[in-house]
């Protein structure tokens, strides 16, 4: 079975790839909510066949949306989780119950789903749908084949005109926002929370984890707008930190003490509390303080401060923009101060660097700079661009050019004592590459097969 659902893969791979244009990524192009419409309705629109819950923000809506999933999962619910982008290989972007969909099952439903995409190709004025819009196609489509109780949905990029956002979703969750995607959403937290916050349906029940004043103000608008009951995290809901992992929550009718979460990083907080309001808020499902508390801890997101050997420890962490960055620097600081810390890094060459490489240079006493390899729509920072921008910040520094990711993180472990701590960051496209030293991709694809946790830990 290995080699022949390895090759399967390869295939379903190369058949989504050709729906990305000589134009790799345009705004005009890839923007539009027209052909995933078309689309869905030349499918029946399989994501009106169960309930579901929206998930938006900047930082930490795949680990909301994965506590989320995996909290109803205990509760007995078949719950679908879709989550973007991918780590390794494209079936994490499709679970069910946190187990990533089988090649066999994606090939299966993509065979059936591409007749769709033709024709949306040839009659729909805006041509073909994008690589994004296929895969949340094929996502909507499992989650109805496959008869889920529930589904949790994690926005791609922005929210108003995000592909995703053709749900009618029960809940809309946005954990707080940063400035990201500044060319594509705007270069002010205003701007970007004004098009995340178009996830706000009429009616919808919403959990606002945004800090800003005046980002809370804008999502309260919306929610006026929309008639939508918002609740609002230090408003209508609260969490008390108490240890790194441990925390209370505070809702309008209950109080939970002594939660756990099972993620690394006392930023997921914040996140287990939205997700916690979300449960909470959402309507017509029940769901045990037991399922609540071993949700919370079973929940686990690969390549969020994610540590996959140690003596040396190796960190794999996806910060991809500054407000991550510094969540990532305070967390390796709180833990491991007294080690040397070596850090592999490479960038989205769209990424404000010299926002991100501050924290970044602060911890390093040597800076690996690579470049991951190019997955569908997005090119890596300039790594000799990127290094000269480190110096420039930090002269002193021990800087290295190495353009293959794996080698880059093979040089770090030579150098690296057993005491030390190698960090992976910047990207999570580079976390994907150099996950591969400890889980290669061949056994996460045949593993897949037999049921493999959204972990990926075969």
């Amino acid at each position: 079975m290995g080699r022949n659902v390895i090759e399967l893969y390869k295939g379903l791979a190369r058949d989504l790839l050709t729906l990305i244009g000589p134009v790799r990524w345009s705004a005009e192009i890839n923007l539009r909510l027209e052909r995933i419409t078309h689309l869905l309705s030349l499918l029946d629109n399989p994501h009106y066949a169960y309930p579901s819950i929206h998930v938006g923000g900047t930082s930490g809506k795949g680990s909301t949306a994965t506590m989320i999933a995996t909290i109803l999962s205990e509760a007995g619910y078949k719950t679908g989780l879709h989550l973007s982008p991918h780590l390794q290989i494209l079936n994490e972007r499709h679970q069910i119950n946190n187990v990533v969909a089988s090649t066999t099952r994606l090939v299966e439903l993509y065979s059936e789903i591409k007749p769709a995409i033709a024709k949306v190709a040839a009659e729909n004025p805006f041509g073909a749908p994008s690589y994004f819009e296929a895969q949340v196609a094929l996502a909507f489509y499992y989650f109805q084949r496959e008869a889920v109780d529930v589904a949790v949905i994690e926005v791609g990029l922005g929210g108003r005109i995000d592909a995703t956002n053709v749900l009618n979703a029960a809940v809309a969750v946005l954990t707080n926002v940063g400035l990201d995607h500044t060319e594509i959403l705007g270069d002010t937290i205003e701007a970007i929370i004004k098009d995340k916050a178009g996830i706000i349906k009429p009616g919808q029940k919403v959990i606002s984890g945004v800090k800003q004043p005046t980002a809370r103000q804008i999502v309260a608008q919306r929610c006026r707008r929309q008639h939508a009951e918002l609740w609002q995290l230090e408003q209508a809901f609260h969490y008390k930190v108490e240890g790194e992992r441990h925390f209370t929550v505070s809702m309008p009718s209950r109080t939970y003490d002594e939660l756990e979460i099972g993620m690394s990083g006392v930023f997921q907080i914040a996140n287990a509390a939205c997700a916690v309001a979300a449960i909470e808020i959402l309507p017509g499902f029940d769901v045990s303080e037991t399922a609540l508390r071993k949700g919370l801890m079973q929940a686990h997101v690969p390549g969020r401060m994610e540590i996959v050997q140690n003596d040396p420890v190796v960190i794999l962490d996806g910060a991809h923009n500054p407000e991550k960055m510094k969540a990532a620097y305070k967390a390796v600081k709180n833990h491991y101060r007294s080690r040397r810390c070596l850090v592999v890094l490479s960038l989205k060459s769209d990424k404000a660097a010299e926002d991100i490489l501050p924290p970044v240079i602060d911890l390093a006493e040597t800076l690996f700079i690579t470049k991951f390899h190019v997955k569908g729509l997005w090119n890596p920072y300039d790594p000799a661009e990127l290094a000269a921008l480190a110096k420039e910040i930090a002269p002193d520094l021990d800087v290295r050019i190495v353009p293959e990711p794996i080698v880059a993180v093979q040089q770090a472990l030579a150098e690296a004592e057993p005491d030390d701590l190698v960090l992976v960051t910047g990207s999570l496209y580079l976390v994907g590459d150099i996950r591969q030293h400890w889980y290669p991709i061949d056994e996460l694809i045949t593993q897949a097969e037999k049921g493999l946790k959204g972990s990926l830990t075969p």
